[in-house]
């Protein structure tokens, strides 16, 4: 990875907040990065950026999808480690299958299990794969009657999953409905299903996971400047509120397919690619229409936002309700999506 337009200012000091990936031109080799606290703007470039996207990161790796050349029916599936340069490759996908991915990787930081979990489907499925492999393995859930809820047995209500996180090796996907469902990646298994809190069902929720704990984060609709925070109790399949002093000093990064939380000292934010009246143009379609969902959301997987877009940062400030945005001038851009700082750092030599 090549870095470009780089102001050095105060370089020594290691940033520790998500950046924002951009693609202004998803067929370019170049990408811009966006730090929120210093407001500064670089770009990075590679062989692999043009005509792909980013649906993951975890472990400094990349999760890439792009349509084969001359084949717009299937996608390439790959995995990417930007400081080093190295490329582990996934079996193929069909264009038309929406999915968000998660993937997981082992203590010294190597990708073992990579999941794709269909967007909508007429039952939970998920596709299994490890690099090299050269086919998915397909797994859907098929509980027990009694251990699934009323609105999951309904054969012509399909399932549509709104948002998914990985915590250890389980993969916690977000229903429409309002239901949470596990998948172990290692295990292959579907494990536990747990509805959402009251009152946060006809929001716009969003699942972070981070600390070895999830957390549902539920904007409301209704009001632009409204979040909640749930805690899930995996043991005992329970949630809590996240009471002040866990909400102090913290910082919310949030987008459907991968969001994350960060300890930032005296601030309580949450930043989004959305602005007010999009979000709530977003989770009133949400409420109505799972046909409206599944369009609106398939894109943030990663693989699918071929619509240019006017871009920038919202951060609202949960003590004083204030929305600002971080942007001075939006910009146009075709994908978007929150990576770790050090990912696209040179290694030391």
């Amino acid at each position: 990875m090549e870095a470009y337009g780089v102001n050095k200012s105060n370089r020594s000091e290691e940033l520790k907040l998500p950046l924002a990936l951009f693609a202004v031109k998803r067929n370019s080799k170049r990408r811009l990065l966006f730090d929120v606290s210093s407001r500064e703007i670089r770009g990075v470039s590679s062989p692999v950026f043009p005509e792909a996207t980013c649906a993951f990161e975890n472990g400094g790796w990349l999760l890439m999808i792009r349509h084969k050349p001359l084949c717009f029916q299937e996608q390439i599936v790959f995995l990417v480690h930007p400081s080093s340069g190295r490329r582990l490759d996934l079996p193929a996908v069909h264009s038309c299958d929406k999915a968000f991915f998660v993937f997981y990787v082992d203590s010294h930081g190597a990708p073992l299990v990579v999941a794709r979990i269909e967007i909508w489907s007429l039952v939970p499925t998920i596709h299994i794969a490890c690099p090299g492999d050269v086919y998915w393995s397909v797994y859907q859930h098929d509980a027990d009657p009694p251990r699934i809820s009323r609105a999951m047995r309904r054969v012509h209500e399909p399932t549509c999953f709104a948002d998914v996180a990985l915590l250890g090796t389980q993969a916690i996907c977000l229903d429409l409905n309002g239901e949470i469902l596990v998948f172990d990646v290692t295990e292959m298994a579907w494990r536990r299903t747990v509805s959402c809190p009251e009152g946060s069902k006809q929001d716009a929720n969003f699942l972070v996971a981070s600390n070895g704990e999830v957390v549902l984060v539920s904007r409301s609709h209704t009001m632009e400047n409204a979040f909640k925070f749930f805690k899930l109790e995996m043991e005992v399949l329970d949630w809590s509120p996240l009471s002040d002093w866990e909400l102090d000093g913290t910082s919310w990064f949030l987008r459907k397919g991968q969001s994350f939380r960060v300890k930032e000292a005296g601030k309580r934010k949450v930043y989004t690619f959305d602005g007010p009246k999009q979000s709530t143009k977003s989770a009133s379609e949400s409420s109505n229409s799972a046909v409206k969902v599944t369009t609106y959301f398939s894109g943030t997987s990663g693989h699918d936002e071929t619509l240019k877009s006017i871009t920038n940062i919202y951060a609202y400030d949960l003590d004083d309700g204030t929305v600002e945005m971080v942007i001075p001038a939006s910009i146009v851009t075709e994908a978007r999506h929150w990576v770790q700082p050090g990912i696209f750092a040179t290694p030391a030599k």
